[in-house]
């Protein structure tokens, strides 16, 4: 044991400055027991010194990214026999382990005393993180949100006026609506938010009503497409992790995404029957389903109302010879040719004409692949930053609408555009 090691050992045992003197003396055999005593007292003062620069030197550099991951860089420190893990790594950065999952870290390390004897372990730390991919909204939040919501001035009963059992079946594909949200105008070149949201939903809906009067109509069905909410947590993040920029907090979009659907409905409902189909995104798996499931409920008393909101994202209608199905869209586009035929293939025998709907690409597609029309939606949103930097701009902005007669087959298509 060296000197150092010695002063720190004795100190922490509570010897006096004069014993610990007298122990290093034959380490500097010509100092008096005061020198001795004063240089001993200097470097554990020197030792604190250190140990509070160490303690400033914690300050860290952090690097966002695109994908949603975040880079931590700078010192940390550790006690000497301590596990060194992914965990103990982030809670030296202050990272919650609850809420991170590690991509990568590395660090350099070494040994310093620390005042009392102890050892402690020094590190140059890089840590890269990602929110984690829990899908999930707190049970906290969801309980807050419900003791807020007040459902009575919800009509309880709408009123079906164009409805005929000879009439035709209205389908309204809403695609990527991205409720919440946040585009800048001068660094996007246009800007969205809540309220335009709402506006340009609202325009196209109410366009699709006034095209609906006069008709004899069996029922009106109304699929969201997936990402009708722009995040799915109150991280700000998709459901797989990235990041985005909101115009709000999760609980305030989740309210205004579902007072615009159940002023849809409603809206909808007064002209014939209405049947409500949830598919699942990929920014919003778990707030989309929650959302579906809590305006079915307002409509819990509604037999005019139906809905669908289970969370397979595949589902399909046969209305007479014609076949609709519908994905997100998320999936490899090799999947996407012969999806109809794996998946409801007793349906797809006995129709004539089969589609499949998707969204996802923010564009207006069709193409035609194994006996089916593919058709890839287009949304009323607007590219946030990160999509105009990298070029992605849908030309067309509308909810798409087919009118589907059940013995003659697709009679019409609706562009309600901006």
């Amino acid at each position: 044991m060296d000197w150092k090691e010695k002063v720190l050992e004795m100190k922490a045992a509570n010897y006096t400055w004069a014993e610990i003197g007298e122990a290093i003396q034959s380490t500097f055999p010509r100092l008096t027991i005061d020198q001795l005593k004063e240089k001993a007292r200097n470097y554990y003062r020197r030792q604190g010194k250190e140990e509070e620069k160490q303690s400033e030197e914690l300050r860290q550099t952090i690097e966002y990214k695109n994908d949603g991951s975040t880079t931590f860089q700078g010192i940390i420190k550790l006690m000497d026999g301590e596990q060194i893990t992914p965990e103990a790594i982030m809670k030296a950065h202050n990272l919650d382990s609850n809420k991170w999952d590690v991509i990568t870290y590395k660090t350099n390390f070494w040994q310093a005393q620390k005042k009392g004897g102890s050892k402690m372990l020094l590190y140059q730390s890089k840590i890269t993180v990602k929110p984690k991919t829990t899908n999930e909204i707190t049970f906290e939040m969801i309980d807050k949100y419900f003791d807020n919501k007040d459902f009575a001035n919800i009509p309880m009963k709408t009123i079906a006026s164009n409805y005929s059992e000879d009439g035709e079946i209205i389908e309204i594909d809403v695609a990527d609506l991205h409720v919440g949200a946040l585009c800048y105008g001068k660094e996007a070149g246009v800007d969205y938010d809540l309220k335009i949201a709402m506006e340009y939903y609202f325009t196209a809906m109410n366009d699709i009503v006034e095209r609906c009067k006069n008709r004899k109509i069996k029922k009106i069905v109304l699929i969201t497409l997936g990402d009708f909410i722009h995040i799915d947590n109150d991280m700000n993040t998709t459901a797989h992790g990235t990041r985005q920029d909101c115009d709000s907090r999760i609980s305030k979009i989740v309210e205004v995404a579902e007072d615009m659907l159940i002023d849809s409905i409603t809206m909808l409902g007064n002209i014939a029957p209405v049947e409500y189909i949830y598919i699942r995104g990929n920014h919003d798996a778990t707030s989309g389903y929650i959302l579906a499931r809590s305006v079915k409920n307002a409509f819990r008393n509604d037999q005019n109302i139906t809905f669908d909101v289970s969370p397979n994202p595949i589902k399909h209608r046969l209305w007479g010879k014609n076949l609709v199905m519908w994905h997100h869209g998320d999936m490899p586009k090799g999947n996407l040719d012969d999806l109809v035929q794996k998946h409801a293939r007793e349906d797809f025998g006995k129709s004539k004409r089969a589609e499949l709907h998707t969204a996802h690409l923010h564009d207006l597609i069709t193409r035609t692949k194994c006996a089916t029309v593919i058709r890839t939606m287009p949304t009323l949103c607007e590219s946030t930053s990160w999509e105009h930097q990298q070029g992605y701009k849908s030309p067309v902005k509308e909810i798409t609408t087919f009118v589907w007669n059940e013995e003659k087959g697709l009679r019409e298509e609706w562009h309600s555009s901006l």
